[in-house]
């Protein structure tokens, strides 16, 4: 199996067409199709049902679906690290899971950059993912929610976000106003973002005694904060959302906060051993301190 099928089998999945793959990666619809086929064959398996209007993937195109998007980050990973070890412009990668790398980073090393030489490019993974990636040495540096727990990795903690409850106007004004930990699970479903955040809050939920499975909406799963902040402006339901996420949300009068529960998140830098983190990891926390003291002063936080 080649890179460029695995290009056009990914392009395929995701758009559910062939003729949408090969218009984005400029080939005719035959080559795209005959591609799958040869993949196809080559493999003994169906990649695709073709039985509906929309190409559906098997289980056996799920599995290749997966492995495959992992294997081209990893390329594409390997790539840039590569040419950031060219002596005209020395850089280095710094990887973040996405809710730092979405609201945290990109303003850091903006402010960073004006006390440290070294140009960055910032890359989007997994907590799982970018441990390895600092682990092959294929990024410099990781920034993660999790505190990586492995003997070879030195870490520091580097800035805090919350976790608050918000919702709409309207259903805002629905919550009592003595809501705590005890009577959450009155105001269920709760939305939260399914992924990287999870691992911080349902432990803490748990701690509170509010049981994670009573409080989760049974049926929608959401993957990605940006994916919460749309649902809650829906104004059906409340959620638990990154404070800077929804700053200027809260700042407009879309979303308001909801009561004063809320649950720190900390972000860890972290690197092998042998290099020497604690210079821009100071600097990263200085910046985050500013940005967030910045963001405090000028977007007050409504309360309900």
């Amino acid at each position: 199996m080649t890179f460029e099928q695995m290009r056009i089998f990914l392009e395929a999945a995701h758009f559910g067409s062939f003729t949408h793959a090969a218009e984005r990666l400029g080939l005719t619809q035959s080559a795209v199709s005959v591609s799958i086929k040869k993949l196809e064959e080559k493999h003994d398996v169906s990649l695709f049902d073709r039985s509906g209007r929309r190409l559906m993937l098997t289980e056996a195109g799920q599995v290749l679906l997966s492995e495959a998007e992992r294997i081209l980050r990893d390329v594409e990973l390997t790539i840039r690290r590569v040419e950031s070890r060219r002596p005209a412009a020395p850089s280095g990668i710094v990887a973040c899971t996405s809710n730092a790398y979405d609201f945290w980073m990109p303003e850091i090393f903006t402010r960073v950059a004006a006390a440290n030489p070294m140009e960055v490019d910032l890359v989007r993974g997994t907590v799982e993912e970018v441990a390895a990636w600092v682990m092959r040495g294929t990024a410099d540096f990781g920034v993660t929610n999790a505190m990586p727990s492995h003997p070879q990795f030195r870490q520091v903690g580097v800035f805090v976000d919350r976790l608050i409850l918000c919702g709409s106007p309207e259903r805002a004004r629905q919550v009592p106003g003595d809501l705590s930990w005890a009577n959450l699970t009155g105001q269920a479903p709760i939305l939260w973002e399914q992924s990287e955040l999870t691992q911080t809050l349902v432990p803490a939920l748990a701690a509170h005694r509010a049981d994670p499975n009573r409080l989760a909406h049974p049926g929608l799963r959401l993957s990605s904060t940006m994916a919460v902040v749309s649902a809650l402006q829906g104004q059906r339901y409340i959620g638990v959302v990154p404070e800077r996420a929804v700053r200027p949300l809260l700042a407009s009068g879309m979303l308001v906060r909801i009561g004063l529960l809320e649950i720190p998140v900390h972000y860890w830098m972290f690197a092998l051993r042998e290099r020497d983190i604690d210079p821009l990891a100071a600097h990263v926390a200085r910046a985050a301190s500013s940005a967030a003291h910045r963001e405090a002063l000028l977007q007050p936080v409504e309360q309900v």
